[in-house]
This record gives C-alpha cells, sequence and structure tokens, in this order.
C-alpha cells in the first residue's frame, strides 16, 4: 500500500510540475501585453517650427537625420563620423604656392570641435594616457596661413594613430605626396580610417577595433589615401594606398601598400570616383 502511495504521490507531484510550468508561461505571455505605458516625451526643435504642406509624407521628409555631418574649413572638407568619432575622409589640395609657405605651429594646440555636437565627438581626455597619437588626417603642414594652421588641430581632423606609424611612414608618406606637387601642378588628397576584417582562430572573419577615452573614439586597423594629380591636358589620374595602422619598416617599399580606387572605395565604403564624372 505505502509503494502504491508514493507512487500516487510522484504522479500527482508531476501533474501540479506540468500546471505549474503551463500557468507560468500563460501568465508570462500575458505580461508582454501587460507593460506598462510610457507617456514621457522630450521636446524636439527644428530649425523651423513648421509643419509640412499638404502631400508631404511628414516633418521627418523636411527634416531627415543627418548621418555624415559635411565640414567645409578654409584648408580642408571632411565629412565625419559619429559612431567612431573620427571622420570618414579628410580632403585638400596642394599646389606648389601651398608649400612654399612657412606656417608656425607653435601656439597651436588640439581642441574640440564646435561644429560637432558634443555627445558624438571627441575630447582632449579621450586621448589622454591612450598609448595613441593624435594623427592629422588634414597635415598641419599643408597648412597656407595660421588659421588654416589652427583649424587642423580640431579632434574632428584627427584619428588615433600608434605613435610610430604617425610619425614614420604615414609622416613618409605625407612627403611623397608634398613631392608630387613637383611634377603636377596641382594633387588632391583624400585621406581616411578604415576598420578592416581579419580571420580569427576560427576561421572566421572579424571586424574587431579598439576603443578609447570615455567618448569610446575608435582607433582605426588602417588608413588610406587618395591622390588625384591634374595634368596640362586637364585630364585627372588617380591612385591609392591602404596602410595598417602599426610600425612599419620604413624601407618598405610604398608600391607594397598601392591599391585601386576601387580597392579603396570598397574598403571605406565611400565612393570618390563621381568628382571624376
Amino acid at each position: 500500500m505505502a509503494k502504491k502511495r508514493r507512487k500516487a504521490a510522484k504522479k500527482t507531484k508531476k501533474k501540479l510540475t506540468r500546471l505549474q510550468i503551463f500557468f507560468l508561461g500563460v501568465a508570462t505571455g500575458l505580461g508582454l501585453f501587460w507593460v506598462p505605458m510610457d507617456h514621457e516625451f522630450s521636446p524636439v526643435h527644428f530649425t523651423q517650427n513648421e509643419w509640412p504642406k499638404q502631400n508631404t509624407l511628414s516633418i521627418f521628409s523636411q527634416y531627415l537625420p543627418t548621418t555624415t555631418p559635411l565640414i567645409q574649413r578654409e584648408g580642408y572638407v571632411l565629412a565625419y563620423d559619429g559612431r567612431t568619432r573620427n571622420p570618414h575622409w579628410v580632403y585638400h589640395k596642394l599646389t606648389p604656392e601651398v608649400l612654399n609657405k612657412q606656417v608656425s605651429r607653435e601656439d597651436c594646440d588640439f581642441k574640440e570641435d564646435p561644429l560637432i555636437p558634443k555627445h558624438i565627438r571627441a575630447t582632449k581626455n579621450d586621448y589622454s594616457g591612450a598609448g595613441f597619437d593624435r594623427g592629422h588626417l588634414f597635415p598641419a603642414g599643408d597648412s597656407l596661413n595660421s588659421t588654416v594652421m589652427e583649424e587642423s588641430f580640431f579632434l574632428s581632423n584627427i584619428t588615433p594613430q600608434t605613435p610610430a606609424f604617425n610619425r614614420g611612414y604615414w609622416k613618409k608618406l605625407e612627403n611623397h605626396i608634398r613631392d608630387l606637387t613637383k611634377e603636377y601642378q596641382t594633387v588632391h588628397v583624400f585621406a581616411g580610417p578604415l576598420y578592416l576584417s581579419h580571420k580569427n582562430r576560427d576561421q572566421k572573419r572579424y571586424v574587431q577595433y579598439q576603443v578609447i577615452g570615455s567618448q569610446n573614439v575608435a582607433v582605426p586597423t588602417h588608413f588610406f589615401a587618395l591622390i588625384f594629380v591634374e595634368l596640362p591636358t586637364k585630364k585627372i589620374m588617380g591612385k591609392g594606398y591602404i596602410l595598417p595602422n602599426k610600425s612599419i619598416d620604413p624601407k618598405t617599399s610604398l608600391k607594397k601598400f598601392s591599391a585601386s580606387i576601387e580597392e579603396v572605395e570598397s574598403a571605406s565604403g565611400v565612393v570618390f570616383t563621381q568628382i571624376l564624372d
């Protein structure tokens, strides 16, 4: 009899457990529809406080999000990437006249860019103690005057570079680009960071990069430079380079890092050749 009672008790316990699981599932499912409502909205201010005219999709058709702020300054133009706190690219034009100018950088210091919203811009503190140089993409040495020189120190023109790379091979590339003005009257330069994938131990490819500071400024894995030169016939020729953000033997030929325009576009996700249309 005792044995039968134990079996009956086990069956009853199993039934209760199943019922408990069933009712827990029902309660959880219903709970998804019983989430407390939230009506605490923040005011939104548009540049013009007007609702769209009839037949317009919505007010957001007129005020679409700014995914890539474009900043035009006297010496350079840049497209900013708010996710990485780095530029997508920086453009400037070089001529022999520009390089004949000697502009002092003695009183210049790195500073936040007031044209970038505070919550998506890099700060000086982000670089403090991080172990990376604040590398210019528009080189300070290509400044035509003191205003351009000062503006080259905005952090929107700066990216984290390995010290050996910034002071070594990247500088070598900058000097090579300057030397091109001895042969060509006008040289157009685009430079920017890249975040390229690598194969992990599991043989799968990943995009991984370090971030620094409270603003999570991304450390690029590579950098690119695109160079367009104008010929006397007004024809434009171009070529590119992709370099890793690490120490590079100065004896390494620049040709090792040569890349076609299409390869740079593929790596950066930016189409540059439309300027040739």
